[in-house]
């Protein structure tokens, strides 16, 4: 029997319906509507995409979009500045800085000069050090995006095997952390681990995010294990996922696919921290 997908846009429409009802009472607040700031540096095509999404979900629930553009060659220094000011700003609830940066802009440098009240996406470090201690903080939103469509879809993590893969910073250093939170027993994988298959075999819950199109593999997944897909690739003009999805979708038991499962819902994570704000 093939997996049930887990489809992220079904649970968008439902939190849109909520979100415009929070940006609607912020205007009445506030007599204005809320702001999400977005600082791209460079041209990166990637990063400009995902721009244009967060532009349309904040248009579809009410809040003011606004996209920053700086040039590739911009200095360090002169980013950290002109971030620090858009982080001052009264008028801007949320500021997030769009991945990836070019390689001579380190993305600590940047995100510390953040006020962690506006740092959404919880890319700096005081987010990313509440979020690993339990406290209160922004969660970066695939990993925030995950969990809304677990609990959305009845899977509880309490007493599973989460097997998480990849380690970045965005999306499986937060989700493990997460989930972790939420009782499961969380083990890490990335490139240097030794055969994977062996550890992913052993999971109740697969999360991958390493960026290599279709290399979770049908022999690498339990029958019956959920698997969410965040890695994002290009394959012949194509979007795809780090699963090998027609395979795996024949052995597990939950599956997201790619495109349709998490990314249309880690637009709304950043817009319900800029209303609402942290988790």
């Amino acid at each position: 029997m093939d997996a049930a997908i887990l489809n992220g846009r079904e649970l968008m429409q439902r939190i849109e319906a909520d979100l415009r009802r929070e940006a609607e009472r912020f205007a009445t607040v506030r007599d204005r509507r809320a702001t999400l700031v977005l600082v791209a540096v460079g041209d990166d095509p990637t990063a400009l995409l995902y721009a244009e999404q967060v532009r349309r979900s904040c248009a579809r629930t009410g809040v003011e979009c606004q996209l920053q553009r700086f040039p590739g060659d911009i200095d360090e220094t002169a980013l950290r500045l002109r971030v620090a000011a858009l982080g001052a700003r009264s008028d801007a609830e949320g500021v997030v800085l769009l991945l990836p940066l070019p390689a001579h802009i380190r993305q600590r440098m940047v995100t510390e000069v953040l006020p962690p009240e506006k740092d959404v996406d919880g890319l700096g470090p005081r987010n990313a050090g509440h979020l690993m201690l339990g406290f209160p903080s922004f969660v970066p939103s695939t990993a925030a995006a995950a969990l809304e469509l677990l609990r959305d879809a009845g899977i509880a993590l309490q007493g599973q095997n989460a097997v998480v893969v990849g380690r970045s910073n965005v999306g499986g250093k937060p989700a493990a952390l997460l989930f972790l939170r939420e009782n499961a027993t969380v083990t890490f994988c990335h490139s240097r681990t030794p055969d994977l298959a062996s550890v992913t075999r052993q999971a109740d819950i697969i999360f991958t995010s390493v960026g290599r199109a279709h290399s979770l593999t049908a022999e690498m997944v339990r029958p019956g294990a959920v698997v969410l897909d965040a890695g994002m690739n290009a394959v012949d003009g194509h979007l795809v996922g780090d699963v090998d999805y027609e395979s795996v979708r024949a052995v597990a038991g939950a599956l997201t696919p790619v495109p349709g499962g998490l990314g249309p819902l880690t637009p709304l994570m950043l817009i319900r921290h800029t209303l609402l704000g942290p988790d």
